[in-house]
């Protein structure tokens, strides 16, 4: 497997280990934080810590349907891509699919086509994969994300309340979105 895939010249994918967890934690309390801290009692402090620390990152890099990488730009660690395939969610049974799980990157990368070609990448891997589709979870309160979603041919399949605790109530509304693959 290799360890780093070249997306563009100044675009590429760096395969987390375990031994990325500290660096992998403060680029998200960072990334993570700054656009959903409102969503957050503790600003987002209890879900960063559940979600980036040692133990939670060696479960799902144990995972074999588990795809985790820095994003690097321009020779600097700009955000994370995670995807699980074959993968499909509780709520809905989506068959044959990948799981677009993370895509976070840095406010400075934004506007750049990166994600864009994330989701690109994303998409070439599906469907010499041969899945069917891919599917994303995305907070409603989130307009940019939903519509860069929608842009890139995601549709709404399912929305349901999430029951974490410490997001505000206004906040819970969780979208699932899905991408056929033609």
């Amino acid at each position: 497997m290799e360890n780093q895939i070249l997306l563009s010249n100044q675009l590429r994918l760096i395969r987390i280990q375990n031994e990325d967890q500290p660096s992998l934690f403060a680029l998200m309390d960072q990334v993570y934080k700054d656009p959903y801290r409102y969503v957050w009692e503790d600003e987002g402090d209890w879900y960063v810590n559940l979600i980036y620390n040692p133990q939670t990152l060696q479960k799902e890099l144990s995972r074999s349907r588990t795809h985790y990488f820095f994003v690097e730009w321009r020779e600097r660690k700009i955000g994370i891509l995670k995807y699980d395939f074959p993968f499909s969610p509780r709520e809905i049974e989506i068959p044959n699919a990948m799981k677009l799980h993370r895509l976070y990157l840095h406010k400075d990368a934004h506007g750049q086509g990166i994600a864009k070609a994330l989701l690109d990448h994303c998409e070439i891997i599906a469907k010499q994969n041969h899945l069917e589709s891919i599917w994303l979870e995305s907070m409603d309160c989130q307009v940019q994300a939903k519509r860069f979603y929608e842009k890139m041919g995601f549709q709404k399949v399912l929305a349901y309340t999430l029951d974490f605790e410490r997001i505000f109530p206004e906040y819970r509304q969780i979208l699932i979105l899905k991408k056929e693959l033609k």
